[in-house]
């Protein structure tokens, strides 16, 4: 069995509207398992206030225009973001900070100042996970809580997956952004894996007058930068209640613009 998934997306409000994702809801009674707390418990299971973020929804904010941690702040309460921006610096749940996860891997660095959200192409994420409030699991630095973001990983039946879309604020040729993005995936009930690519390049940033933006040089900005994330994903079932998982990722995202912080020609010379 072969199934495929199409998505185009453009920041235009009628055709957003046509587009509604086909997804199936979820059913009252379906139970959502969470693994941020280093072991598999239901929503209902867990002493800490727990949302779990499924695809559907991300996916949406998306699709509307918005950047991974810009979707996170729609979407979990109290999560406070520095926006157009790659660091993750002054994020905070209700003024507390948080610890970052990818497959219950913590990105945090010792600095707590690196760019944990500019590290996954939304494309590759599946559901995500957050526990508010202190947690002794992953040291220090979570008083806050945790944020896990669960990837995608293969089915046992043949899936691919293409999306491409486009967005602009009609200020001049440099104000848009483009992504294209496709996957493939399959395997059977015993070993299965998913290989995806996902590319996206950023224009400038213009205000309502129509002139552009400045680039912040402390924190940078995602203004005319480019993102590219390979990510290859693995598992064999080895029993009922055994698993093995591989996952391999590249990603890499840079700015390609001539604009930086001008220090004058004294400076230089010296």
């Amino acid at each position: 069995m072969i199934s495929k998934k199409y998505t185009l997306w453009a920041l235009n409000p009628l055709l957003l509207a046509m587009m509604a994702p086909a997804v199936a809801q979820q059913t009252d009674d379906e139970t959502l398992v969470v693994s941020a707390n280093r072991s598999h418990r239901t929503v209902a299971e867990m002493a800490q206030t727990t949302w779990v973020i499924e695809n559907a929804e991300l996916e949406q904010q998306i699709q509307g225009g918005k950047e991974l941690k810009d979707a996170l702040a729609q979407l979990i309460p109290g999560l406070d973001v520095s926006s157009q921006s790659r660091t993750n610096y002054g994020m905070n749940v209700r003024g507390r900070p948080l610890v970052v996860l990818v497959d219950g891997v913590r990105l945090n660095s010792s600095r707590t100042n690196s760019r944990q959200l500019d590290s996954i192409d939304p494309f590759n994420i599946d559901h995500i996970e957050v526990i508010s409030g202190a947690t002794a699991l992953y040291g220090g630095g979570s008083t806050g809580g945790l944020i896990n973001i669960v990837t995608k990983k293969g089915q046992p039946e043949t899936q691919m997956e293409f999306e491409a879309g486009t967005k602009s604020g009609f200020n001049s040729s440099k104000d848009h952004d483009e992504r294209i993005a496709s996957a493939i995936s399959g395997g059977n009930d015993h070993i299965s894996g998913r290989v995806s690519v996902a590319y996206q390049k950023f224009g400038g940033w213009f205000d309502g007058n129509g002139d552009a933006t400045l680039l912040d040089n402390t924190q940078t900005g995602l203004q005319y930068s480019d993102r590219l994330d390979i990510m290859g994903t693995g598992t064999l079932n080895i029993d009922e209640t055994q698993q093995l998982q591989l996952i391999t990722q590249y990603y890499k995202s840079q700015g390609d613009d001539d604009y930086g912080l001008n220090l004058g020609k004294r400076f230089l010379r010296h």
